[in-house]
């Protein structure tokens, strides 16, 4: 856990009161943000026209996310993309492309940025181009004219701009003369909220906090039901914020964060505030949900910052307002963006978690985001990997990691508004391995765990490994009894019913999916991933799919594994360890004999390694065995796993 507090927001960073939309989310950002930074529709359309003409760059959703963000004036009133990559000790987003693609660009081009639909975002005037580290990617230095802000069409309400959220906070009253300060305050949600969250959330609020939920959500595809389940898992849990405390919640530690505890007193203690007295403009006389704020930031996502870990505190005290403005708060002194050296940016006392941070590759921030093909819709949302809550990364690069992350989070939570940004699930709260084994069972979800609204959704959404897609995938050399196998255990699974069974056999999808490809090492690849993509959808829809090709890389194997369970799907690697010798002998096809005799090229076994999987779930050698005992030891290992009910 980390908190960092922060004095109020500078009163001249703040909206005007009744601009139009700025407290409206589903009215879209206001005109005169006094944060937002795009040029006049006038512009936008001259900028639009002139673009036909200029080269274009194509985001991914990671760029794009962190593009948003500058658009925004999250990291100051000049959006740009700078030479440094931190200033002022805090990671800033940066632009990083193939060279092939920035080679025919040149310092005082235009480029146009565009999202994956061709929709140009941005105009990046490049001042100049700065190989990266690595020597594959060039870096664009430059300054930005915002045309639009990227469209997202998940939950719109709930993506609340910089300038729109600070005249929520205006409307609520939980910022403003009438307030204390340090009243809101940030909660970071890298992935769910559980009841330790929970817990803390309400700690916060009987100190006379508010409470502003932020999950980063950058790079996500709103395609991704995964996504969706933990948009709803977030609402869910601020419903049990708000719900009457439970009697088992009665010993939950009275202070949200150490320095509180430290701090308390007489006169450091509030009482739990009341309901708020306001009505929201523009919902008449309707109240809004939570008495807590859930906001959407196109920050990436972080399951470092996921993580139960040890208990530890570090906060970061910015000057008050009126005093020295940190360099990258949105304002009059904000940053020049492009080809500036970061050099006397750094105010004194500025020292983000007590670590300094140094350079921060774009990989370190979003290497944990939306998982390369977002969150599985089966998979529990940014959850930990570690096991049992409170793992400590023991790597010295996740401290780095984490302090700069740190240092990023407490700073976008300033630029929103808020006096205090708080990281990491609370003390308590339960690993990946905890939850995915109760819903692999399929068994509840205790309440001092998840709350019971979340876990609801969660087995919603993962329904126990016996009812969940499957992919089993046979692995083997030519002529091992891979096929053979496979359709006998279709057969099996078909008898016993309650299963819908897709088999792709490996020459099968070669005469369908796969016509036209040869047996190179590119085309055979090629061969797998296409049957791991079709069994991943499989497997997303609930049904089960077989297959059956010599898959001889385990690269490529781990890339189907990756893809089945980014779907949603469980993974059954089978591999049919017959020898080669065997196989040889079997000879149905005459492959071998033509092999040997130099006809077929590269040829699994003789002329091209096969690798043997060092990650099977299940090994069967049918030299040994026959073809009914393999199958019945694969029906017992999918039994004593939970992907098929006990006969």
């Amino acid at each position: 856990m980390s908190a960092t507090s922060h004095p109020d927001p500078d009163p001249d960073r703040l909206p005007k009161p009744g601009a139009t939309g700025a407290t409206d989310p589903s009215h879209g950002p206001a005109a005169d943000d006094r944060l937002l930074r795009l040029v006049t529709p006038d512009r936008a359309a001259e900028l639009t026209t002139a673009s036909l003409g200029w080269p274009s760059l194509t985001l991914t959703p990671v760029q794009l996310a962190e593009l948003e963000l500058l658009l925004v004036g999250a990291f100051g009133p000049n959006p740009g993309y700078p030479a440094a990559q931190e200033l002022a000790g805090v990671p800033v987003p940066i632009l990083a492309v193939p060279a092939a693609d920035a080679e025919p660009l040149a310092a005082g081009d235009t480029v146009a940025l565009r999202d994956p639909e061709g929709v140009m975002i941005a105009a990046l005037h490049v001042r100049t181009l700065l190989p990266a580290p690595a020597g594959s990617t060039v870096r664009l230095v430059g300054t930005l004219d915002g045309v639009r802000l990227p469209h997202h069409p998940d939950h719109p309400a709930l993506r609340l701009t910089p300038d729109q959220l600070r005249a929520e906070l205006r409307a609520r009253g939980w910022t403003g003369p009438q307030v204390g300060a340090g009243a809101a305050w940030a909660v970071w949600a890298d992935g769910l909220l559980h009841t330790a969250d929970v817990g803390r959330i309400r700690a916060l609020t009987r100190q006379g906090k508010r409470c502003v939920v932020l999950a980063p959500v950058g790079g996500a595809d709103p395609a991704d039901a995964g996504h969706h389940l933990r948009v709803r898992c977030l609402q869910a849990a601020l419903d049990a914020v708000d719900a009457p405390l439970r009697p088992s919640e009665a010993t939950l530690a009275s202070e949200a964060v150490a320095s509180d505890a430290i701090a308390a007193g007489a006169a450091g203690r509030r009482h739990e505030p009341g309901p708020d007295p306001y009505r929201r403009p523009g919902t008449g006389d309707h109240p809004p949900r939570h008495r807590s704020l859930l906001v959407l930031v196109p920050a990436v996502p972080s399951a470092l910052l996921a993580t139960p870990r040890e208990p530890g505190m570090s906060a970061t005290v910015l000057p008050p307002a009126g005093g020295t403005r940190h360099p990258l708060a949105p304002g009059p002194a904000g940053f020049e963006p492009a080809g500036f050296e970061p050099s006397g940016l750094e105010p004194s006392g500025f020292e983000p978690s007590g670590l300094e941070p140094s350079g921060l590759e774009p990989a370190a921030l979003s290497s944990a985001g939306p998982a390369p093909a977002g969150v599985a819709p089966a998979a529990i949302p940014l959850e930990p990997d570690g096991g049992a809550a409170g793992a400590t990364p023991s790597a010295n690069a996740d401290a780095e990691v984490l302090a700069r992350l740190t240092a990023q989070r407490a700073h976008l939570a300033s630029s929103y508004g808020l006096s205090g940004s708080l990281i990491g699930p609370a003390i308590g709260a339960p690993g990946r391995q905890e939850l995915a084994s109760l819903l692999d069972a399929g068994g509840p979800i205790p309440a001092e765990l998840t709350p019971p609204a979340v876990a609801a959704e969660l087995a919603r959404a993962i329904p126990p490994r016996s009812q969940r897609g499957l992919t089993i995938f046979f692995t083997g050399l030519s002529g091992s009894g891979k096929s053979t196998l496979a359709g006998l255990l279709v057969c099996r699974l078909l008898e016993q019913g309650g299963r819908r069974i897709t088999l792709l056999d490996g020459d099968v999808v070669r005469t369908h999916l796969s016509q036209g490809l040869g047996f190179s090492r590119a085309d055979r690849d090629l061969n797998v991933r296409r049957i791991g993509f079709v069994a991943a959808q499989v497997a997303g829809a609930g049904g089960t799919a077989v297959c059956a090709p010599i898959a001889p890389y385990a690269r490529v194997r781990t890339q189907v594994r990756e893809m089945v369970q980014a779907a949603g799907g469980g993974f059954v690697l089978v591999h049919v360890s017959t020898p080669l010798e065997v196989c040889e002998a079997r000879d149905r096809k005459g492959l071998y004999a033509k092999a040997r005799a130099g006809v077929i090229p590269a040829f699994t076994g003789v002329s091209d390694p096969y690798e043997q999987p060092a990650d099977a779930d299940v090994t069967v050698d049918t030299a040994q065995l026959s073809g009914d005992e393999a199958v019945d030891r694969i029906l017992d290992h999918l039994r004593v796993a939970g992907w098929l009910t006990p006969a």
